[in-house]
C-alpha cells in the first residue's frame, strides 16, 4: 500500500537510470538525426543564399515572382520556399524526439507522451505565416538536439525514479484510478474469500456479424496488467489469455476466461452490467493482490 510513497522519496543520479543498451540505441538515433538534421540546415542557408543573390540580381528587370524562373525553378524541381525547408527541419526535430520516447516506452512499459517533452525542447520556430523575406534568419540559429537532454527532460517528471521504476508507479496509478471513483470518493471494487468484484465500468458487450463481442474499458486494462505482473513478478510478460483481454487486436467472444496456467488466479469472468469478477487460487492471493495494487497509498 505504500509502494507509491516510496517511489516519491527516492532521488538517483541521472547516469544510473540509462542503460548501456539504452545509450546505444539512442546514440545511433543521434548520429542518424545529427547528420539529417545538420545536412538540412545546410541546404536551407544555401537555398536562402540563392534567392537573395538571384533576387537582387534580377528584380529591376523582372515582374513579381519571374526572377526565380530562369535558373532557380524547373520541370524537375519546383520552387521551394524557406517556410516548407523550416517545417521539414522542425518535423526532424521531432521524429528525433518521438523516437527516443518510443523506444523508452517499448523497453520500459511507459506510458510518456512525446508531445509533453516536444515543448520544452523544441527551439523557436519561425511564425506559420511569415513569408521568404520578411525574416531575420540569424533569430532562427540551427539547433541540433540533444538525447542527452531529452532524457534529462523525461526524467525531471520522475521524482528520482529509475524508468523500471516509474514503471511500476505509473501501472499502480493506473490499477487506482480504474478502482475508485474520483468523484464519489469510493471503491469501486470488493473482496469476498478469493474473489475480487470490480463492481461496474470494467467492460462492456456489442455484437459483431451477430456474434456478442466482449471488451474490457481502457482503464481496467490497468488491473489486469497489474494482475498479470502479480502473477509474473515482471512488466509485459502476459499469460495468453490475460493478453488477449487487454489486447485492441483480439476479438472477445467469451465472457468467462480459464487460466490453468496460473498459479495465483485462475479464472475472469465479464458481465453484461459491466462487472468483472476476478477468481484467485487462494483468499490470502486475493487480499494480497487488493493490497498491492487495488488500495490507495495513504
Amino acid at each position: 500500500m505504500d509502494l507509491l510513497k516510496k517511489f516519491d522519496a527516492v532521488t538517483i543520479c541521472a547516469s544510473a537510470l540509462i542503460s548501456e543498451a539504452d545509450r546505444e540505441f539512442c546514440q545511433k538515433e543521434q548520429d542518424l538525426y545529427s547528420d539529417a538534421v545538420e545536412g538540412f540546415y545546410q541546404i536551407a542557408s544555401v537555398w536562402m543564399d540563392m534567392r537573395a543573390h538571384q533576387k537582387s540580381a534580377r528584380l529591376l528587370e523582372d515582374r513579381d515572382d519571374c526572377w526565380k524562373q530562369k535558373y532557380l525553378v524547373s520541370h524537375w524541381w519546383d520552387d521551394i520556399s524557406m517556410r516548407d525547408m523550416m517545417n521539414h527541419i522542425f518535423s526532424v526535430h521531432r521524429k528525433f524526439i518521438s523516437t527516443i520516447v518510443t523506444y523508452l516506452n517499448s523497453t520500459y512499459f511507459l506510458s510518456l507522451d512525446s508531445a509533453d517533452h516536444m515543448r520544452g525542447l523544441l527551439p523557436e520556430q519561425p511564425p506559420p505565416d511569415y513569408e521568404n523575406d520578411e525574416v531575420d534568419w540569424s533569430a532562427y540559429p540551427p539547433c541540433v538536439l540533444q538525447y542527452e537532454d531529452i532524457i534529462k527532460h523525461i526524467l525531471r517528471q520522475f521524482n528520482g525514479r529509475t524508468f523500471k521504476e516509474q514503471a511500476v508507479y505509473e501501472l499502480l496509478d493506473g490499477c487506482h484510478k480504474a478502482v475508485w471513483d474520483s468523484r464519489e470518493h469510493s471503491a469501486k471494487f470488493e473482496q469476498k474469500k478469493n474473489t475480487v468484484k470490480i463492481l461496474y465500468d470494467a467492460c462492456g458487450y456489442g455484437y459483431y456479424n451477430g456474434y456478442e463481442q466482449w471488451y474490457v474499458e481502457r482503464d481496467m486494462k490497468y488491473v489486469l496488467k497489474g494482475l498479470a505482473r502479480f502473477e509474473t513478478d515482471a512488466l509485459g510478460t502476459y499469460p495468453s489469455g490475460i493478453y488477449a483481454l487487454i489486447s485492441d487486436d483480439v476479438r472477445r467472444w467469451y465472457d468467462l476466461w480459464e487460466f490453468p496456467q496460473c498459479n495465483k488466479f485462475d479464472r475472469i469472468r465479464l458481465f453484461k452490467n459491466g462487472r468483472m469478477d476476478i477468481r484467485f487460487t487462494s483468499e490470502e492471493y486475493a487480499r494480497k493482490f487488493t493490497d498491492e495494487y487495488l488500495y490507495m497509498a495513504e
